[in-house]
């Protein structure tokens, strides 16, 4: 069937890909335009949708695609997709072979493989469909390395090696379809092209990626090199199995008793303690408080815990071989981790009695009675125990002797409180020092004193982990050409991360993969969910919407998060909650698991909840702010609810709750706009202007409501825009830059009308008649101010109205109308009191302030700048304190204490100058002018008046100004006097008479006098 042409044909296939499934028109842009949909994408999408209705409907009688907000949704009904029948045969292929029915399976598996005729989507070149063709070719090719897995197991054909063959020239890279390779080659006698095969992977792998093969064909050439025997009879998955390398893998490397041991009970003498780190660098504290005197006390369990890759292993082995003169009759060593599976203590005291010199046959099945005679055994001896990487408490109970000689040495991710230790000692990350010591000894002075700046960012980029470091040395040992700021650029990359801090044996990867393999499934989803947030911290309760829960469970998890050390936790002050954040290296391996565990929606609905939360905590501290609902239009953004206790406990000083989420909540708009949640972006946006406003953090505002307003005009959300075009305009008025307020207000307003939102438009023209009034406009802004006023009442918000109100008394002051501004004041700040907003109310106590000074009343002023201060440093409003200030000051003028009000205005002004408030600063400036002059200083006057002069041009306001220019010239004149005041008191007497009398002449040549 003919679809239409390219756009159809991508529009049809990103809603088969989500088949039965909403796709949201956001999506649809993307598909068809990436990031750069054009204004009409809207219009050309439901052109698109209709003509694939009308081809598809002439070609099969139905209408398979639905409109269901917010975008289409593509239903088959009983028909279905090759990809479904697709993923359906090889399901059954699985079953089969799980079962053991291998002929059966490969039959299945080429069923399913036969569906493929060619590439998925081809010709399709939309990268989001491209990154869905990404994962069917997964789907492929990983049917293609079982059905072969398969084959193998029930009877491997000569041809088999063939397609092999081709297929590990298709993808050199895939270790796996390598290994099947080698596998099918020594289960065919060629053991001499098996060994070639994984020579020539490994040489690829080094040199594309730069990494060792993993230990799936480690173990398979470590096998081959001793000619085991392939086992098929053991064969089932994992090729490893089909050639018996577990068992040669221990063979090699599980230590065995000296033959020169003595084998009976109570006589053998075990000294299986690993060597020692040859560079171990550092540690000096912890080593002293391990070895102590060199014998430690009666019955001794310590225990050294800390993150992986910190060094905790390096550390206990170290320790014990300084320990170990002290105890003769022996060292015992254990791992207790294998893998990513805890090794089961009845094993290791197994092997511990073996080494005791008890003989197999001798060693009982029970665990208790294996734990009763190794206790036995250690009765009367003095004995080193390390055991290594414990992953808990019961692994390690049956592990300790009952003998107080012994001394038992425990490392572990976890801090086991529930043994009872001697002592615990928590390894942290190594100081900086030591770290570039040890890159010293690893690399060389030389290398290392050439680039001090460098290597001083790899330590920071490696976390001062001793792991992370000895990888990267290694990597730079390896290719002596690399400049060491070569591997810093790589390591800046978070996506390669992981990648380049893996080498020869040595991997974050696994060492992070271990821990995280140690959780509960649900702390293991919780770390998924969490690196969706680029946030660098994070409270306890976002576990709560990113996994649907409740709080309290929420929490648990992430204190076990906490313990694995897969998160750190921060606290800024002993008052602050407690909030954690990602260890640097570990964000890079939660993001592969959630990529590769977390399905696209789930990632998408995992955000939205977050996002939601973020809205409706943000909201609710904006009303509790304000006192009230005011000034914040809403959005339909779902909205996750938290608690009401935890949401009090939280919000309990809204600025404060504010100031510990600003830079999670900033940077939540970014990615909720990025995802196309416009209608979360904005709304949280908005929000936050309470602490944007407050403390002067305009660079957040800015960059917070771009994100929001780019978010609103792709999805074409005109209340949206409305609401930021307004908040936007308010941030430009904010910093003084008049003209592009006014531009952002007059659209804002544009569509508030055409929106019928009566209340938006008047919140609007509140802002443009402060412009008006800075431009000198004074009958305009009333205009403008009376209108708005009319609708703040209508609709109740009273906060809006005492703004206005404190706007009108401004203007009655400046033309002189005393009574007028008095009743407007009254006006407003009984609506202060009434609803408790500090905010507004300590403006209008500047303005009465003002009005008391005007007046005469000092007291009262003096009073009323007093409760300006209280309000402002109470919700952190350095602008408002500021005004504040200069208003005391200006009262102790009026008093006659000119020192008093200066200490004042210089305190004022550093406010100003912090918040970088121009016209705060002006205003205090113009009030230093009026200081200067009352304690004798002209000429500093006319410098503050000079600066005063230039801010209130950047500024704009033609009142302002009017002020600064009379301040200006007052104090240039103030200053000309007392320089002639100067000049005439160190003037002799004549020359003075001269010059006031410039007029005579001394004789016949007719000049003046020069004197």
């Amino acid at each position: 069937m003919n679809i239409g042409g390219p756009r159809q044909a991508t529009l049809l296939s990103a809603l088969l890909l989500e088949q039965d499934s909403i796709v949201p028109v956001n999506r649809l842009f993307e598909a068809l335009w990436d990031e750069d949909p054009p204004r009409t994408a809207r219009n050309q999408v439901q052109i698109c949708v209709s003509s694939i209705r009308h081809r598809v409907s002439a070609a099969s009688g139905r209408n398979l695609i639905s409109t269901q907000s917010p975008g289409y949704v593509l239903r088959l009904g009983e028909d279905t997709l090759d990809s479904r029948d697709f993923e359906t045969a090889v399901a059954q292929a699985r079953r089969l072979a799980a079962v053991g029915e291998d002929a059966r399976a490969v039959e299945e598996y080429d069923r399913a493989l036969a569906m493929w005729r060619g590439s998925a989507l081809s010709g399709i070149d939309s990268p989001l469909i491209q990154r869905a063709v990404v994962n069917l070719e997964e789907l492929r090719i990983a049917a293609v390395e079982e059905r072969v897995e398969a084959e193998l197991r029930a009877e491997p054909r000569q041809q088999t090696i063939g397609e092999l063959i081709s297929l590990t020239r298709e993808y050199p890279l895939r270790e796996h379809l390598q290994a099947l390779l080698i596998t099918a080659l020594h289960n065919a006698g060629r053991r001499a092209e098996a060994l070639e095969v994984y020579r020539g992977t490994r040489a690829t792998l080094i040199d594309q990626l730069g990494i060792e093969p993993g230990p799936e064909l480690q173990r398979l050439h470590l096998a081959i090199l001793n000619n085991d025997h392939m086992q098929r009879s053991n064969a089932h998955r994992d090729p490893a199995a089909l050639s018996g390398p577990a068992t040669a893998y221990r063979r090699v490397t599980q230590p065995q008793p000296a033959a020169s041991r003595p084998e009976q009970p109570g006589v053998a003498v075990p000294r299986m303690l690993p060597a020692a780190v040859p560079d171990f660098t550092g540690r000096r504290i912890l080593l002293e408080a391990l070895v102590g005197t060199g014998t430690p006390p009666a019955s001794s369990v310590r225990i050294v815990y800390g993150r992986g890759g910190v060094g905790k292993t390096a550390l206990a082995v170290q320790a014990a071989h300084q320990l170990a003169a002290s105890y003769p009759d022996g060292q015992l060593f254990a791992r207790l981790r294998s893998g990513n599976r805890q090794v089961n203590p009845a094993n290791v005291l197994e092997r511990f009695l073996r080494l005791l010199g008890v003989d197999s046959s001798s060693i009982p099945e029970d665990l208790e009675q294996r734990a009763e005679l190794y206790r036995n055994l250690l009765g009367d001896r003095r004995v080193l125990i390390v055991l290594d990487d414990a992953g808990s408490e019961q692994q390690v109970m049956q592990l300790l002797p009952g003998n107080p000689k012994c001394s038992v040495l425990v490392t572990s991710r976890r801090r086991l409180t529930g043994i009872p230790a001697t002592s615990r000692h928590e390894v942290p990350a190594m100081s900086e020092d030591t770290a570039v010591e040890l890159l010293t000894r690893i690399l060389g002075a030389q290398r290392i004193d050439a680039e001090p700046e460098a290597v001083h960012q790899l330590c920071d980029l490696c976390e001062n982990l001793p792991l992370a470091l000895r990888i990267a040395a290694a990597r730079l040992a390896d290719r002596p050409h690399r400049a060491v700021a070569d591997q810093v650029e790589r390591l800046r990359d978070s996506s390669r991360r992981l990648e380049e801090l893996d080498h020869g044996g040595l991997g974050l990867r696994a060492s992070i993969a271990l821990t995280y393999d140690t959780l509960s499934p649900d702390a293991r989803r919780l770390l998924r969910l969490l690196a969706i947030s680029d946030s660098p911290s994070f409270a306890s309760w976002v576990a709560a919407p990113l996994l649907q829960t409740d709080v309290h469970y929420a929490q648990e998890l992430m204190e076990e998060l906490a313990e694995a050390y897969l998160i750190d936790t921060e606290r800024t002050s002993d008052a602050a909650p407690i909030r954690y954040r990602f260890y640097d290296i570990v964000r890079p391996f939660a993001r592969e698991r959630l990529v590769m565990e977390e399905g696209p929606e789930d990632r998408y609905e995992a955000l939205e909840r977050l996002t939601g939360a973020l809205v409706f905590l943000a909201r609710e501290a904006h009303i509790r702010e304000y006192s009230g609902d005011y000034l914040l239009p809403t959005s339909g953004a779902a909205r996750w609810a938290l608690p009401h206790p935890l949401v009090d406990r939280l919000l309990h000083d809204p600025l404060a709750w504010y100031e510990q989420e600003r830079h999670c909540l900033s940077t939540t708009v970014r990615q909720a706009a990025a995802a196309g949640l416009a209608e979360h972006a904005w709304e949280l946006a908005i929000s936050c202007v309470a602490l944007y406003e407050t403390r002067s953090y305009f660079a957040d505002w800015r960059e917070t409501h771009e994100a929001a307003l780019r978010a609103v005009c792709r999805a074409r959300d005109q209340r949206g825009e409305a609401a930021i075009r307004y908040s936007l305009g308010s941030l430009f008025m904010f910093e003084q830059q008049n003209t592009p307020a006014m531009r952002h207000f007059q659209q804002a307003l544009a569509l508030y009308r055409k929106l019928d939102e009566d209340h938006g438009a008047a919140l609007v023209l509140r802002n443009m008649a402060v412009l008006d009034r800075r431009g000198g406009k004074l009958a305009e802004a009333v205009e403008r101010w009376e209108e708005a006023l009319a609708v703040f009442e209508v609709v109740s918000d009273q906060i809006a109205e005492a703004h206005v109100l404190y706007s009108l008394a401004q203007v009655h002051l400046d033309r002189g109308d005393d009574g007028a501004a008095a009743h407007v004041l009254e006006r407003a700040e009984e609506i202060c009191e009434r609803t408790g907003n500090h905010r507004v109310g300590a403006q209008v106590q500047k303005q009465i302030g003002e009005l008391r000074i005007r007046a005469g009343e000092l007291d009262r002023a003096a009073r009323a700048y007093t409760n300006v201060l209280t309000a402002t440093r109470t919700t952190g409003d350095q602008v408002g304190e500021c005004y504040g200030m200069i208003g005391l000051a200006t009262v102790d003028l009026r008093r006659g204490d000119g020192e008093a009000a200066m200490r004042a205005l210089l305190e004022a002004l550093t406010l100003a100058e912090v918040t970088n408030d121009h016209v705060a600063h002006c205003r205090s400036l113009l009030a230093l002018v009026e200081a200067d002059m009352a304690v004798g200083r002209p000429e500093t006057a006319a410098t503050h008046a000079e600066t005063a002069v230039r801010l209130a041009r950047e500024v704009g306001a033609n009142p302002l100004i009017a002020q600064t220019l009379v301040a200006r010239a007052g104090a240039h004149e103030a200053a000309a006097e007392a320089q002639q005041a100067r000049e005439l008191l160190y003037t002799p007497p004549d020359e003075r008479r001269s010059r006031r009398r410039p007029g005579r002449h001394t004789g016949g040549g007719g000049h003046p006098a020069a004197g």
